[in-house]
């Protein structure tokens, strides 16, 4: 009875944690901007951040329609642009992202 036991602890803190090192499945229909070129191609939108995650973010437009910015393949350029936007803000994208790169660009010239 206690092996049983501990080993059913055992895989419910695995299925725990591995449910929390993965980003959640998006629907086939919605977007997802992972690399610094999908970002950038985007389509112009006013988009409200509703969710943010350590490497993603839930966005939805004006329409209602929702797309992601960043995986946990995400490139680290996205990954620290989420980081610095803040939930329930409006941004227009993608160039807020744009304007995150030209602001890196001239901190990293001597």
């Amino acid at each position: 009875m206690k092996a049983s036991f501990s080993v059913g602890v055992a895989l419910l803190a695995v299925a725990c944690l591995a449910g929390c090192r993965t980003a959640p499945v998006a629907p086939k229909h919605t977007a997802v901007y992972e690399s610094n070129l999908q970002v950038l191609a985007m389509p112009s939108c006013t988009a409200k951040m509703e969710a943010f995650c350590t490497c993603y973010a839930l966005f939805a437009d004006a329409e209602g329609r929702k797309f992601y910015i960043g995986s946990p393949g995400a490139s680290e350029d996205v990954e620290y642009f989420i980081a610095s936007l803040k939930e329930g803000q409006m941004y227009y994208l993608p160039a807020a992202f744009e304007s995150f790169l030209q602001e890196k660009a001239g901190r990293q010239k001597p």
